[in-house]
């Protein structure tokens, strides 16, 4: 046992070695604590996974309670109402409904994605929805709905800035994904045989063929084979341009281009029954509307064709804008024929080359 003394010496020593000790511990710690530098955006944008899910597909995470009361009825409102003339009904969106306490690592990545945040706190009093890109992963759409309650909800998404314009974003995304899918794997030469004999441009599909070239008309053609019920069936997706003199602002009237439309494919496009040719289909008037288009004007058109003399048809959308170094009208028109199937993916990807095409500067 230690005497008084020899307490009291070991206490003195052990008072000398603490600042050292204590010196040694915080370069220790301070080695173990060094933060790596802060990533760019580029750096972490990098790291993301890529996006998962099928085209068309939105995820809501929302609980089955809240959605009973409201919220589902007007999520179908605005993201599962019909396409656009189409054949038959099709919803805008295939909307999936994912509990939050199923919303892990293996849904996060979903290419769509609208989480809501309901809960009575600070910062949920005023509804509204916030839209990020690549949040969890590349090329993703990411919103997030917040209210006080299941009312705040509702009304962030009927707002200006809520479920419609997200609806639409969406649809420019997917046709803008579609363009992007495409581009990976292009057909180099019918889009050179596009640019020398046309004096156009486009992001074309590897599959396409030149059908027919001549003067200020060209036709290609994808025909693809699809399996359902245990059956191959053809797909087919076309493409025709056509150049016109530009004579002025009533160019652009839909009766003019509807006009130009169906006297161009009467004469150009038929089927193998002899006598046939395409037209529009009336009994479903189509959609005009103008828009923006590589920083100047366009008209876009969205109709049912149908093949006259033979039993076929489908979805069609053009758009047209002026070439002004040549003084002509481009018109650059897609269709599709998918008789035993579903026709809204085919149409977003036969826009995003539709709207691919743009002029050559002479």
């Amino acid at each position: 046992m230690q005497t008084p003394g020899e307490l009291k010496r070991a206490f003195r020593a052990f008072g000398v070695w603490m600042p050292l000790l204590g010196v040694l511990v915080a370069v220790v710690l301070a080695g173990c604590n060094t933060e790596a530098p802060p990533q760019t955006k580029a750096e972490r944008y990098a790291l993301l996974p890529g996006k998962l899910g099928p085209s068309g597909e939105v995820v809501m995470v929302v609980s089955e309670a809240m959605w009973n009361r409201g919220i589902g009825e007007v999520v179908d409102s605005l993201f599962g109402n019909p396409v656009r003339v189409l054949p038959q009904y099709e919803p805008r969106f295939d909307v999936i409904r994912l509990d939050p306490e199923e919303f892990d690592r293996f849904w996060k990545p979903h290419r769509n994605l609208v989480v809501f945040d309901i809960a009575d706190r600070i910062d949920t009093q005023e509804p509204k929805m916030t839209v990020f890109r690549n949040r969890y992963a590349k090329g993703q759409i990411y919103a997030e709905v917040t209210g006080r309650n299941v009312a705040g909800a509702i009304a962030a998404l009927n707002s200006p800035e809520g479920g419609l314009m997200l609806a639409d974003m969406l649809e420019q995304e997917e046709t803008k994904r579609y363009g992007e899918v495409v581009a990976l794997d292009r057909n180099r030469q019918v889009e050179g045989e596009l640019r020398e004999q046309h004096g156009l441009t486009a992001v074309l599909p590897r599959d396409i063929r030149m059908v027919e070239s001549t003067g200020g008309f060209c036709w290609l053609e994808r025909s693809l084979t699809r399996m359902k019920g245990g059956r191959n069936h053809d797909v087919q997706m076309g493409i025709v341009v056509h150049r016109t003199p530009y004579s002025g602002p009533a160019d652009f009237s839909m009766e003019r281009m509807l006009a130009r439309r169906d006297s161009l494919l009467m004469a150009r496009i038929s089927s193998a029954n002899e006598g046939s040719y395409m037209t529009t289909e009336y009994r479903l008037p189509p959609l005009y509307e103008e828009v923006s288009f590589r920083g100047g004007f366009a008209a876009t058109m969205r109709g049912l064709w149908r093949m006259e003399g033979d039993f076929m048809g489908g979805p069609w959308t053009s758009i047209a804008w002026v070439d002004d170094a040549r003084g002509q009208l481009v018109t650059v028109d897609g269709y599709v024929y998918a008789p035993y199937f579903g026709k809204r993916e085919y149409l977003r990807e036969l826009e995003a080359t539709v709207r691919s095409f743009a002029p050559i500067k002479p």
